[in-house]
């Protein structure tokens, strides 16, 4: 099914446009002008000429072209509006009109009892038109600068990482996370391509949507926010997870369905905001070689939450050769144990930024370039005096191109943490924030997916 028109068309067409600031079907019309979308938008009002500097046309017959995507905003009349844009050409439509789809029937042609859906999907089939929706609060495309969301999308969101080549997609099952997507964004930004929110979908599924997405080149990660699990669903994900990595947060009651997605291939996490954390490490880390992690840490307490976590992931702490071990011995002091790894380097004998800074560099550098370190993890506990410039990876990760760095954030200064995180979202490098746990299961779950799933 081509889905493009509703992700970018060249022209489109809100039918309902209001002059009232607090309505829904302002906003869609006012999100399109404080985006920059760049195709034709046209309006159709009967009681207004013109809203926001835009001609309001009174009927169909008004308007200079056939519009490549329409959108219904209006709550009464749907199946007539939907007809008409029909007949007039219009082959993709999104109706973000609520239509109480439980209890409310059309009473057309003396065919009572027939529901609203029913009437659609068969003009649909008539006409050859796509639908999406009823009840939907719309889509978001970060790349184009286009979206039919009923509530507000900000244009600084959208110009954030407006030059990542690889991103996150979402689709969800809740309309309020899904538009939240173009107010807000995550500590560490996580670059988007797409957002959908079907409402309740019964003409195109989330199903179809995955498939589209699959073929998107600016879609690198698929995240679903799941109340229910269909057949379909799951069928798409079976087809299409070792194509790309499908990562669902599943918050409905019934196990056994959940279950049947993850062995579809879904990527199970274990709350709503590890959707977008595991997106960065699937986004920026490349393939895991093996289970076994290097750790930087400044305390026994920060390294024992994550070798905690590692077992309970069944991950290893890397075993070092000899030449390694002994240079992280000699040059690293602190309290490192004699293997080497964990790297524990507290206390420095200075407590200066400088000091610290060439502790990550030379531990860093050691472990990785052991061929028995799959990845690293950076504990960073810090404040400002011992704050370092977080830019050196840069050079460590072009070094070291095949191995996962990952940093977690344990009760770092805010000033300085937040420098971090700049920096590190620069270095396309993850940054996880006061839960070192979540490094572990991020790396877990990235080396799942290569080891198992990729390989299917």
């Amino acid at each position: 099914m081509k889905l493009s028109p509703f992700f970018n068309p060249k022209s489109v067409l809100i039918v309902g446009a209001s002059r009232k600031e607090s309505t829904f079907s302002y906003t869609v019309l006012k999100n399109l002008l404080q985006i920059f979308y760049q195709g034709e938008i046209y309006i159709i009002n009967p009681n207004a000429d013109e809203i926001l500097g835009i001609t309001s046309y009174h009927s169909l017959e008004e308007l200079p072209t056939i519009p490549e995507l329409a959108v219904i905003v209006v709550g009464s009349n749907i199946l007539t509006i939907f007809e008409d844009l029909a007949k007039f050409g219009i082959k993709n439509i999104v109706i973000e009109a609520d239509l109480k789809i439980d209890y409310e029937y059309a009473l057309l042609s003396g065919q009572e009892g027939k529901s609203i859906i029913e009437h659609l999907n068969q003009m649909a089939e008539k006409y050859d038109v796509k639908y999406m929706g009823p009840s939907m609060i719309g889509c978001i495309n970060f790349i184009n600068n286009f979206t039919t969301s009923i509530i507000p999308v900000r244009q600084h969101i959208l110009s954030k990482n407006k030059h990542a080549e690889s991103r996150a997609s979402f689709i969800a099952q809740s309309g309020g996370l899904a538009g939240a997507l173009g107010w807000w964004a995550p500590m560490q930004d996580v670059p988007i391509s797409k957002v959908i929110h079907l409402g309740q979908g019964f003409f195109i599924k989330e199903s179809d949507v995955i498939h589209y997405l699959i073929k998107d080149e600016k879609t690198k990660v698929i995240l679903l926010f799941l109340r229910e699990i269909s057949d379909d669903l799951i069928h798409s994900v079976k087809q299409c997870a070792t194509t790309k990595p499908i990562l669902f947060f599943y918050v409905g009651k019934n196990e056994n369905r959940e279950k049947d997605l993850e062995k579809a291939g879904g990527l199970s996490v274990n709350n709503y905001i590890e959707l977008f954390d595991f997106a960065k490490i699937f986004l920026w880390c490349p393939e895991p070689q093996g289970p076994n992690l290097g750790i930087i840490g400044p305390s026994s307490g920060a390294i024992h939450i994550i070798a905690k976590e590692m077992r309970k992931q069944n991950l290893s702490l890397a075993k070092l050769n000899n030449n390694n071990r002994e240079a992280i011995l000699n040059k690293v002091g602190g309290s490192t144990c004699k293997s080497g790894n964990p790297v524990d380097y507290w206390p420095p004998d200075r407590f200066i930024g400088t000091k610290v800074c060439g502790i990550y560099k030379t531990s860093s550098e050691t472990l990785l370039k052991d061929n028995s370190v799959d990845g690293l993890i950076l504990a960073l506990e810090f404040f400002i005096e011992i704050e370092f410039d977080f830019g050196i990876f840069e050079r460590i990760k072009k070094m070291y191109p095949n191995k996962p760095i990952i940093a977690t954030l344990i009760q770092a200064e805010e000033e300085g943490a937040r420098r971090v995180i700049k920096t590190a979202s620069d270095l396309k490098i993850p940054v996880f924030s006061n839960e070192p746990e979540r490094a572990v299961r991020g790396y877990k779950l990235l080396y799942h997916y290569y080891n198992k799933i990729k390989k299917k």
